[in-house]
C-alpha cells in the first residue's frame, strides 16, 4: 500500500477499511433487496400468462432451460431462473478476480464492477430488458464483490494479526446492508411497485460506486500492469491452490442450501408461514431481513465464545470452524423441517420458528463465511489473489446452480422432505471435512 495509505488509521485499522465497508453495505442493501424481490417478481407477476409477452427473448429462454432440465412449469422456470441468477451472480467474481489481477488492479476493478452492476438493475426495471439487465447485474457485482475482497486483504499485510477482524468488520458491513435492502427495497416492490423496488437497488449500486471514486486515495495502490502480468507461481504454490480448492468444493455444499433461502424458502414462506404479527402481516420479502439480522446479532456471542477457546488454548482451526459451520447449516434446516409438518402438526408454521431456523443457520454462516475469505486471503498465491478470492465465490455459483434445480421439487414433494434433502448435503460435507482437515491444514501450513 502507499504511505500515505499506510499511514492513516481509523479505530486502529487503515482507513480504507471504513470505504470497503461502507461500499459493501450499500452494494448489499441493493443486491438482497433484488434478491429478496426477484423470485416473488417472476413467480407471482412477471412469469404468468398475462405478462409473458412483455419480457424480452422468453421464448428462448425457455426453450434454453426446457432443453436443458425437461419441461417445467411457470413456477419451475422461476425458481430455476433464480438459481441460474444466483449462479452467476456468484460464478463472475472468477472473471472479476482474473481482471482484478491482472489488467485493472483491484481498486479499478470494483469502481467498473458498481458501475455495470448499477447499469444491470436499471436494465431488470423494465420487462423487455429484464433477462439480459440480470446478466449485467451478475457481470458487475462480480467484479465488485471479490475485488472488495482483494482491497480488504491488500490493506494489511500477510501477517498482520487484524487481517482476520477486518474481514470480520466486512462481513458486518455486508449483513447490515443485507438486513435494509430486504426491508425497505423488498417491502417497496413487494406491497407498493416491482419496479420502484429495482429503482432503489439501482440507486444503492451508484452509491457504492461513489463511494469507492470518494475513498480512492484511501485504498492500497493497484499494482501496475505490467508487474501483475509478469507476476508468477512459486514452487509449491500448485499444491496449496489444489488444497484451497477442495475447501471449496466442500463449502458448495453449505451453499447448496443457503442459496434455497434466497429462492424456494420464500415461496415456502407465501405459502405456509403464518406471518402475522399484531394483527399485521409480515411481507415474504422481509424473511431475508431476518436471515441478515440475525449473523449481526450473532456476532458477539459467537466471538466471546472465540476468545474464551482461544484463552484456554482450545482454538478450533480455521478448518474446523468450516465444518462446524456446515453442521450448523445441516442443523437449521432440519429444524425447519420439523417445523413444517413433522413436530408441530399444522396448517401454517409459526414465525418464531422460523426465527430460530435463521439463528442457527447464520451462526453457522459466521462460522463458515469470513473464515473462508480470512483463510483465501491469507493462504493464495500472490499471482493469483483475485482468482481464489472468486474461486470463493465460485462455490455459491455450484450451490446455487444446483439448489435453482433442486427447486423444481417442492411442487412434488412435501416441506418436510424438501428441507431434509437439503440438510443432508452440509452435514455430508461437515462430516467429511472434519476427518481430512488435518491433511489440508499440512498442505496449506496452518
Amino acid at each position: 500500500m502507499t504511505a500515505t495509505a499506510a499511514q492513516r488509521e481509523l479505530a486502529g485499522h487503515p482507513a480504507g477499511l471504513a470505504i470497503v465497508t461502507a461500499a459493501e453495505a450499500v452494494q448489499a442493501a441493493g443486491i438482497y433487496g433484488v434478491q429478496a424481490l426477484l423470485i416473488l417478481y417472476m413467480a407471482n407477476f412477471l412469469f404468468t400468462p398475462a405478462e409473458l409477452a412483455s419480457v424480452g427473448g422468453f421464448s428462448a429462454w425457455r426453450a434454453l432451460l426446457e432443453g436443458l432440465f425437461g419441461p417445467m412449469s411457470l413456477q419451475a422456470l422461476a425458481t430455476q431462473t433464480m438459481g441460474l441468477y444466483l449462479g452467476l451472480f456468484f460464478l463472475t467474481p472468477l472473471l472479476g478476480g482474473w481482471l482484478g489481477d491482472r489488467f485493472w488492479g483491484p481498486r479499478l476493478a470494483c469502481i467498473i464492477g458498481a458501475l455495470l452492476a448499477t447499469a444491470g438493475m436499471v436494465m431488470v426495471i423494465m420487462p423487455a430488458t429484464f433477462l439480459p439487465g440480470l446478466l449485467v447485474s451478475a457481470l458487475g457485482a462480480g467484479a465488485l464483490r471479490c475485488n472488495l475482497n482483494a482491497q480488504t486483504g491488500h490493506l494489511y499485510a500477510r501477517d498482520d494479526g487484524r487481517r482476520d477482524a477486518a474481514f470480520s468488520i466486512l462481513a458486518a458491513g455486508l449483513n447490515t446492508g443485507a438486513f435494509l435492502g430486504p426491508l425497505l427495497i423488498g417491502a417497496l416492490g413487494e406491497r407498493v411497485n416491482w419496479q420502484w423496488g429495482f429503482a432503489v437497488a439501482s440507486g444503492c449500486m451508484a452509491v457504492a460506486a461513489i463511494t469507492l471514486l470518494a475513498g480512492n486515495g484511501l485504498m492500497p495502490a493497484d499494482t501496475p500492469p505490467e508487474a501483475r502480468r509478469s507476476a508468477r507461481l512459486q514452487a509449491g504454490d500448485g499444491r496449496t491452490i489444489a488444497a484451497l480448492v477442495v475447501v471449496m468444493l466442500f463449502t458448495s455444499l453449505f451453499w447448496l442450501a443457503q442459496s434455497q433461502v434466497w429462492n424456494v424458502y420464500a415461496l415456502w414462506g407465501r405459502d405456509h408461514l403464518d406471518r402475522m404479527v399484531l394483527g399485521l402481516e409480515v411481507p415474504v420479502t422481509w424473511l431475508q431481513a431476518f436471515d441478515s439480522l440475525a449473523p449481526i446479532l450473532a456476532v458477539p456471542p459467537v466471538l466471546a465464545l472465540w476468545r474464551r477457546q482461544a484463552a484456554r488454548g482450545r482454538a478450533i482451526g480455521e478448518l474446523g470452524k468450516i465444518s462446524i459451520g456446515m453442521a450448523l447449516m445441516g442443523g437449521a434446516f432440519i429444524w425447519l423441517a420439523l417445523g413444517s409438518g413433522i413436530v408441530l402438526g399444522q396448517a401454517q408454521t409459526p414465525i418464531l420458528w422460523v426465527v430460530m431456523f435463521h439463528l442457527i443457520l447464520n451462526v453457522g454462516w459466521l462460522y463458515l463465511v469470513p473464515t473462508v475469505n480470512a483463510l483465501f486471503s491469507r493462504t493464495a498465491p500472490l499471482a493469483v489473489t483475485g482468482v481464489m478470492l472468486g474461486a470463493v465465490q465460485f462455490a455459491v455459483f455450484v450451490g446455487s446452480t444446483m439448489s435453482g434445480w433442486l427447486g423444481r421439487f417442492y411442487e412434488t414433494m412435501d416441506g418436510p422432505s424438501f428441507w431434509l434433502m437439503h440438510a443432508a448435503f452440509p452435514l455430508a460435507g461437515a462430516g467429511i471435512l472434519w476427518l481430512v482437515r488435518g491433511r489440508l491444514a499440512a498442505v496449506l501450513k496452518l
